[in-house]
């Protein structure tokens, strides 16, 4: 018989009618056949599961809507548990009105200007409207509100209550990101976010005035210029008696000159003069602008963490944007650590988008703010040398002598106004009060000082202000060396400024509580754990700095519990945790090791076995097309 075409191909026509193939098709389709055996021999399939080979239509279509069903909403778990913390912490913010209140006397210039501008503000006490609740409290000696310590220990208890609110927020906005989220629910979850710091922001713009001290003394600095058209670095306060801001000083600020940096009260002039000499009109600018720049400042750690650290922006957004101190510090009693923390976030910003230029100029506006910015400085200074390192001589000269131009262009227009009958003198009179201070006062050191027994006699000139200095310079000495070899990122600069600001509020002979404000802000963008914690222990000491201000009389050696408590806490913690993980590590090694050896003297017992799974999954591979 003769061969027979059929639609270009070729087929042998054998008797009986079968037709069959070549001779080299029917050996490949043999091999396949063999191939699949194999596979199906050697890796035998799960109960109810099917081939690789065999499609599966329903899977493919009507089973996908189902499953996508049963997913779990995260984000949605996440929202509904945020919205009842955020509620929460709004009641306790409104419960804080009459504490504050209560902790302040009756005759405070503050507490007076604010009740003559809002007169409906007493209506919002719960003291007023839940005289039972008061009651029930004065049987407990410990929250007697008729009292003023009763008042601060209350007032210490539900600020301590809303931090762990806000660090049980942080916790379920850490875990949220670890699933996948859509792009528009993680966008809800910040405007829920930001949209709760307004409102807490709005609650403490109208709380009752506490530690306002300083904030009248900036004021003050502004009048100086805006009213009365002098130098106050030259002029103290003392010098204008019947001024109506001067009764609101404390004895000691009367006297005083400015520890500010001359930005700080070019920003404090407009606010002067809108104000016209009222008390309350100053307070209220005041809060108003602190309210804004600390939503921004909100604002601003979400986004640098959105492409520095993205599962981090939940949770660090919500330890600044909702913590309490943070609130208090920022809008009820504004303190120029806000808009330091302002310029040092958006140098960050900057230097993140590649905006060098701008990035250097809001660190220049930051030292001219506190000039103890000026440490940091040489950690930033290091990151630009490695981030122009690749261009060319010629574009790097002239980068370099534009960015010096800058910088003395800001710092002589920063300076300007204020340098007529100052000069040099006063510049250097400046620096030593911030860098070399002649008191201790809130610090380890003054509570070294004041211990009731003292020192023994041979570690007494340890304690004295200069000498204790010493500690301070050696510390953030070693961290800028340090810090100088080592950073090549942006992330490590921030870690090491952290660091160093850390190291001044420790040991430092001066220390306020919302000196806290500026290294919290770096660690929550750096998002290293260890200083993050570090960090957090030391707010809690804050609190209870704070509250040791409004409790009578003062205690002078509170800095062993606030400041050398949550060191020491910080130490164990950390010893413990290493010690845990190391011996969790040897655990697993010596596990694993045991495993190995008696896998080994299986393979040795059963002698001739069968291959191992990748072995056989090499051997049961399908050849490549190219080798048909």
């Amino acid at each position: 018989m003769f061969p027979d075409r059929v639609d270009g191909g070729s087929m042998q026509q054998y008797p009986g009618g079968r037709a069959s193939q070549p001779a080299h098709t029917q050996s490949t389709q043999h091999t396949q056949r063999t191939q699949i055996q194999r596979t199906q021999r050697t890796q035998p399939a799960l109960p109810g599961a099917s081939i690789p080979t065999t499609p599966h239509p329903a899977r493919q279509g009507a089973g996908a809507p189902a499953l996508k069903r049963t997913l779990p909403r995260h984000s949605l778990r996440a929202a509904l548990k945020l919205l009842g913390i955020g509620l929460l912490l709004e009641a306790l913010f409104l419960a804080l009105y009459p504490l504050l209140a209560g902790v302040t006397p009756d005759n405070d210039g503050a507490k007076q200007g604010l009740q003559g501008l809002f007169p409906w503000l007493p209506r919002l006490y719960w003291s007023t409207a839940f005289p039972a609740l008061v009651q029930a409290l004065s049987h407990v000696p410990l929250f007697n509100l008729t009292e003023s310590n009763g008042n601060a220990n209350l007032l210490l208890a539900l600020i301590c209550l809303a931090l762990l609110f806000v660090l049980l927020a942080a916790r379920v906005g850490s875990s949220v990101l670890r699933n996948r989220v859509a792009r528009g629910e993680v966008r809800a979850l910040y405007w829920m976010v930001l949209c709760f710091t307004t409102l807490f922001g709005v609650t403490f713009l109208f709380s009752p005035p506490v530690l306002a001290q300083n904030l009248f003394l900036y004021g003050f600095y502004g009048h100086i210029v805006a009213v009365y058209h002098l130098n106050p670095y030259l002029m103290a306060p003392a010098s204008f008696p019947r001024d109506p801001l001067y009764a609101l000083l404390a004895t000691g600020t009367q006297s005083a000159t400015p520890l500010s940096g001359p930005v700080w009260i070019d920003m404090s002039i407009p606010i002067a003069l809108l104000a016209h000499n009222s008390v309350a009109n100053i307070l209220l600018d005041f809060r108003l602008s602190g309210l804004i720049v600390h939503i921004i400042n909100t604002m601003l750690i979400w986004a640098i963490l959105s492409k520095q650290k993205p599962e981090t922006r939940v949770a660090a957004t919500l330890l600044y944007g909702w913590n309490p101190l943070v609130l208090l510090f920022s809008i009820a009693a504004v303190q120029q650590e806000v808009i330091l923390v302002l310029f040092l976030l958006l140098a960050v910003l900057f230097f993140q988008r590649n905006s060098f230029l701008l990035g250097w100029v809001f660190l220049l506006l930051a030292a001219l703010v506190n000039v103890l910015c000026l440490l940091l400085l040489p950690l930033f200074f290091r990151l630009l040398q490695r981030e122009t390192r690749l261009l060319s001589v010629g574009r790097r000269w002239l980068w370099w002598l534009s960015c010096l131009g800058i910088s003395a262009l800001v710092v002589v227009l920063a300076f300007a106004p204020y340098w007529r009958g100052w000069g040099i003198a006063g510049l250097l009179a400046l620096f030593r009060q911030a860098f070399w201070p002649a008191s201790a006062f809130n610090s380890l050191d003054a509570a070294l000082i004041n211990l009731p027994g003292g020192l023994l006699p041979a570690f007494s000139w340890l304690v004295v202000p200069h000498h204790w200095l010493l500690f301070a310079a050696i510390a953030v000495g070693l961290l800028l060396l340090i810090g100088f070899w080592l950073i090549d990122t942006l992330e490590l600069a921030l870690l090491f400024s952290s660091w160093v600001l850390l190291t001044l509020f420790i040991f430092f002979p001066t220390c306020w509580p919302w000196l806290l404000l500026v290294p919290l802000s770096l660690s929550l963008c750096s998002a290293h754990s260890r200083t993050l914690l570090l960090t957090m222990l030391l707010l809690v000491g804050a609190c209870v700095s704070t509250y040791s201000w409004l409790i009578q009389p003062l205690w002078q050696g509170q800095a062993l519990l606030t400041i050398g408590l949550p060191v020491l806490l910080w130490g164990w913690v950390l010893f413990f945790t290493s010690t845990w993980h190391m011996t969790r590590a040897s655990n697993d090694q010596e596990l694993s090791e045991a495993a190995n050896a008696q896998g080994g003297r299986a393979g040795l017992g059963r002698g001739l076995s069968r291959p191992s799974w990748p072995a056989r999954s090499w051997a049961s591979r399908p050849s490549r097309p190219g080798r048909r």
